[in-house]
C-alpha cells in the first residue's frame, strides 16, 4: 500500500463478559484520506471493513486479523483508499 498507510500503536478492549473494560496493547493501520469517505468506502466493501477514526485517519486494529486474512485485508483497504479518492 506504499508508504502513506502507517502501522500505529494503539489499544482495544476485550469487550464483554467479566473484563469489559479491560484494554490490550495492540497495532492499527493508519489509513490517509479523508477519514469519513474512506470509512464509508470500507464499509461499503465485501465483506465489509469496521475501523475507528482518531484524528482524522481512518485505524483498522489488526489484533483480530488472522495471518490467513492479510492479502484479503489488504486488497480491501487498496480497493476502499481508490474509492474514497485517498491515493
Amino acid at each position: 500500500l506504499g508508504g502513506q498507510v502507517d502501522a500505529v500503536p494503539t489499544t482495544g478492549r476485550v469487550g464483554g463478559g467479566s473484563s469489559p473494560m479491560r484494554e490490550l496493547p495492540s497495532w492499527a493501520l493508519a489509513l490517509p484520506g479523508p477519514a469519513d469517505a474512506v470509512a464509508a468506502a470500507l464499509r461499503a466493501g465485501v465483506p465489509p471493513v469496521i475501523g475507528r477514526i482518531v484524528d482524522d485517519r481512518v485505524l483498522l486494529d489488526v489484533r483480530t486479523v488472522p495471518p490467513a486474512g492479510d492479502d484479503q485485508l489488504l486488497e480491501l483497504v487498496a480497493d476502499a483508499l481508490d474509492r474514497a479518492g485517498a491515493w
